[in-house]
């Protein structure tokens, strides 16, 4: 028995030596990805022996799957089935064979070419292969103009890496900005960011322009990148502390944000005048949202905030720009709730509204804006284009004394008929534009801008503001076909994204009508401009507005009777390549059915640049499968939806589903959660503290939450969280979510004592007719030392400061909380 044992041992060792992995490369060649959800076998023998099938392949990276054989095999032909096989073997109808291969030394196959010989699908076409040998270089330069590779800069065949290691190593580079990919020598073949090794690569760089690896020294130092073909990976090793405050264009790379446009027409009310005056969805003040804050951004990368100027109402019209006071709420409520969604990991969007402004009284009173560092301005006729109505004859008794005085250049795209209209190629206004959004940026620390009415001038202006503020993401609201927009994004040199307009009215109008075939090639998806897309439902513009433009009509949308219709949607939108924003008003009232597809988006890493393919689409349904960066998902509606008593395929896991929508997930690696934090606010009590809760949100599977309280970085070694926390004292918390292998970044929350807020103070006034202007006059009362009364005036000396109309015809003022 003994020798029975360690005969089978010894055959398995034997076995074990002679196992090998061996790769194919379709190359992202059109025959073998076009389908999507392909499976792949190797039939392997050895010399003119009998063969047997391999298991199905598994994706490596890249392009790349890999499989074990347990023999010596020396001999390979590879085929491709259709996902439904249930097992490799040849009576099923595969859509490709290879033709005989002999395995070499690195174990390696790639397509480089096809023979069809008349063969389309469903049949053994025979394949060109080559053994995968070639020889790699690093090619790249100074973002700040110091070549670094080899002095050849951007040449396809730059430094050449060693060709037994693959890698190269640079010695004693100086600080600064670096940039790279990888490369056979061609661009027809190169490798960037999205094939980093981002567990084994030092950590701060980013993903630039064109999928480039960006990252920027603080200190001389060496730099090596090596290069795993089998794999597609690359890894950087720098011994120079990295900065990572780099500014690698507005366009994210493969970005898997999810961003919420956070309020709706006049959500600044809390009862809003639609839908027969009934309270819609709350309103969205900056206090509002911050009670919401820590939810939101759990699920949330990004939230788009309305415009946060001076100005009237829900803020289109803006007045004093430096000044953050608005119907929103006050410029400290406003940074109160960025700094929170900084704490969540959120980014926030700013609406930047540059293309027109108006007048504080009448039409050209304009006020100072003040931009501390970035300078003063004061606005003036010569900023305003000539083409404005200001100049129209027909607006002279509006205009009074303003008629005709606008003396800027044309117009260089459409008219905001009742504002001013900023001439764009005048120097102050740019050096105006830049100051200002350098301002949002550093000062009011807002992380990207929403472009509202692009079409007003050139968006070559878009590109170039961007550059001089360096925002995170940019997109534009350019309200006109695909061709203007993609036209609109090339312009901008490719520095901005854009609202997906014809995806809405393709797509989601589709979807409300029950066509689905609508929702194949849909705006800028359909024009291979994914990556520049912003996908929407519905906004601000036509919710509850009666403009024909909502979802399944006017003051339809979240009826009963379209929620199935909005729900797929919804799913839709979160399965999708592009940035999909939700809408405040769907997510208020189906969060529990978002939550769902926002995870299941997350779990298979679903970005903006992600493949679809196996596109099946009619009227009557729609199906597709989308590679990510962790997975496929497969997204179902119509009658192409599939559940639990239909599933095809072990390897995909229903995660979000309703009437008429499935979202299906092959996840091949862990995915760590968002983490609710509540509240994460200072506490005004001292005897009773505050009591914090944490809560994991999403994922892929159940997770740990492991905190401190002294300030230190969390590990799994630190304290697990099973309840509540209570603190009485000044506190930073510090949590850290893991589910299996994957970590959550550390969020920061810090708990002091502070007084009971004291809530800001408007005041209102409606002048009598007879007043020609408005003076506020605020001071503080009270004694000195003797006794004797005295006065702090608080809006300077009298009669204090000049306050102008609003668009309403009353003159406000809020004072701040101290």
């Amino acid at each position: 028995m003994k020798r029975q044992i360690l005969l089978i041992i010894a055959l398995g060792l034997f076995m074990g030596l002679n196992a090998k992995t061996i790769y194919l490369n379709t190359g992202g060649y059109e025959l073998w990805e076009k389908d999507g959800a392909n499976k792949f076998a190797a039939w392997h023998w050895q010399g003119e022996g009998d063969g047997k099938w391999s298991g199905w392949m598994t994706y490596a990276s890249g392009t790349v799957w890999e499989v074990e054989i347990d023999d010596s095999s020396d001999h390979v032909v590879f085929c491709r089935f259709n996902s439904s096989k249930a097992s490799p073997n040849w009576d099923e109808d595969m859509w490709n064979q290879t033709e005989d291969l002999t395995i070499g030394a690195d174990n390696m196959f790639k397509v480089t070419a096809w023979k069809k010989d008349g063969c389309e699908e469903n049949c053994k076409c025979q394949g060109t292969w080559a053994k995968y040998d070639p020889t790699f270089y690093i090619a790249g330069n100074g973002a700040e103009g110091n070549p670094w590779c080899c002095e050849k800069e951007w040449k396809a065949d730059g430094c050449q890496l060693n060709k037994e290691t693959n890698t190269v190593t640079f010695t004693a580079v100086p600080a600064g900005t670096y940039m790279f990919k990888i490369t056979d020598g061609t661009w027809g073949t190169s490798w960037g960011a999205s094939n980093m090794n981002s567990a084994e690569s030092t950590k701060g760089w980013k993903s630039g322009k064109d999928n480039n690896i960006v990252f920027k020294t603080k200190a001389e130092g060496d730099i090596t990148v090596s290069f795993d073909p089998k794999k597609a990976s690359i890894k950087l090793t720098v011994t120079a502390e990295i900065d990572e405050d780099i500014y690698v264009g507005a366009v994210p790379s493969e970005c898997g944000d999810v961003l919420m446009q956070g309020f709706y027409y006049n959500s600044y009310e809390v009862n809003d005048t639609a839908n027969n005056g009934t309270d819609l969805y709350g309103d969205t003040k900056w206090k509002t949202l911050y009670k919401q804050s820590g939810e939101i951004g759990a699920y949330f990368d990004m939230i788009w905030l309305p415009p946060s100027a001076l100005s009237s109402g829900t803020g289109y019209y803006p007045r004093q720009y430096s000044n953050q006071n608005s119907d929103w709420g006050s410029r400290t409520e406003l940074e109160t709730l960025i700094s929170a969604f900084h704490n969540s990991g959120t980014k926030v969007i700013a609406d930047v509204v540059l293309d027109h402004f108006i007048a504080m009284s009448g039409w050209c009173d304009f006020a100072t804006m003040n931009f501390g560092k970035y300078g003063t301005f004061k606005p003036d006729m010569s900023w305003i284009c000539k083409t404005d109505e200001i100049n129209n004859e027909s607006k002279k008794k509006e205009a009074g004394e303003c008629y005709g005085k606008a003396t800027g250049a044309d117009d260089e795209g459409d008219n905001n008929d009742g504002a001013r209209d900023l001439d764009h190629k005048k120097k102050e206004v740019q050096e105006f534009s830049k100051a200002y959004l350098q301002w949002l940026r550093t000062e009011m620390k807002y992380d990207g801008f929403r472009w509202d009415e692009a079409k007003g001038f050139d968006p070559q202006h878009i590109g170039e503001y961007n550059d001089a503020s360096e925002p995170y993401i940019s997109f534009i609201e350019r309200w006109s076909g695909t061709d203007d927009i993609t036209w609109a994004i090339d312009r901008s040199g490719r520095n901005t994204m854009a609202l997906d307009f014809q995806t809405k009215y393709s797509a989601f109008d589709g979807i409300a009508a029950f066509d689905y075939s609508k929702c194949k090639g849909s705006g800028l998806l359909g024009a291979g401009y994914a990556k520049y897309a912003v996908t929407f439902i519905d906004s601000h513009d036509w919710f509850y507005r009666g403009n024909g433009q909502e979802f399944g009509g006017n003051g339809k949308s979240l009826t009963d009777e379209l929620k199935d219709r909005l729900l797929q949607a919804n799913a839709f939108l979160l399965g999708m390549p592009g940035v999909p924003c939700v809408f405040y008003p769907h997510w208020y009232k189906y969060k529990a059915e978002i939550k769902d597809m926002i995870n299941a988006r997350h779990l298979a890493g679903v970005h903006s640049e992600s493949e679809v393919s196996g596109e099946s689409a009619d009227k009557d349904g729609y199906e597709c499968t989308v590679q990510g960066k962790n997975g496929w998902l497969i997204l179902q509606l119509g009658n192409r939806t599939k559940h639990e008593d239909q599933a095809w395929d072990s390897n995909y896991k229903l995660i979000a589903k309703g009437a008429g929508y499935a979202m299906w997930v092959h996840a091949l690696g862990d995915v760590a959660p968002g983490i609710i934090v509540t509240p994460d606010a200072a506490f005004e009590d001292k005897e009773k503290g505050i009591e914090v809760t944490l809560q994991a949100a999403g994922g892929s599977g159940e997770a740990v939450l492991y905190y401190t309280t002294d300030g230190s970085e969390p590990t799994t070694e630190s304290a697990k969280y099973t309840g509540p926390l209570t603190f009485k004292e000044t506190t930073v918390l510090k949590v850290m979510a893991v589910c299996g292998n994957a970590k959550s970044r550390v969020q920061t929350y810090t708990y002091t004592y502070r007084e009971p807020l004291k809530r800001g103070i408007r005041v209102r006034f409606r002048k009598p007719a007879q007043w020609e202007k408005v003076y506020y006059y605020a001071w503080i009362p009270g004694t000195d030392g003797a006794g004797n009364p005295t006065s702090e005036n608080i809006m300077g000396a009298y009669p204090g400061q000049r306050i102008y109309q609003d668009m309403d015809g009353w003159y406000s003022y809020e004072f701040d909380q101290s």
